[in-house]
């Protein structure tokens, strides 16, 4: 007994333009991170910080070493991770994964939510060494308001 092999009817060319493309959860979340990223450089810019641009575009060895955004002008007193998800990101393991000076190391999240089918943004947060935190706070000290 001969068995004989089914034929396959493949998608025309006019099937697949009409299939809307489907990203991936993954495709979406880096998507979205690097919008993130974009975002925050613009603020930091806006700021005064007119150097800031993110790693991706500038330094691919920065961005494989936990750093977001780079200062080209070297004003910032820190490196810039950042994180938008849901979970609170795990600061000491990233620090660690990277070889930077973890006294200069800063981390800012964006906290996410599930709101109906997409998720939504509660607030922003900045995770510092306490060491930097008092490098910056040390020049409001004493002073007149």
């Amino acid at each position: 007994m001969v068995k004989r092999k089914k034929e396959i009817e493949l998608p025309t060319e006019e099937d697949i333009e009409k299939k809307p493309k489907r990203r991936g959860i993954g495709a979406r979340n880096k998507a979205k991170g690097n919008e993130y990223e974009r975002k925050i450089a613009q603020e930091l810019r806006d700021l005064g910080f007119t150097g800031v641009v993110t790693s991706r575009s500038e330094s691919k060895a920065m961005d494989n070493n936990k750093v977001d955004l780079i200062d080209k002008d070297n004003l910032l007193p820190c490196n810039i991770q950042l994180k938008k998800t849901v979970n609170t990101p795990q600061y000491f393991k990233i620090r660690e994964e990277s070889t930077i000076d973890p006294e200069t190391f800063c981390l800012i999240w964006n906290r996410q939510e599930k709101a109906n089918i997409n998720f939504m943004s509660v607030g922003e947060v900045v995770m510092i060494p306490k060491s930097l935190f008092y490098k910056l706070i040390k020049p409001y000290a004493n002073s007149e308001s």
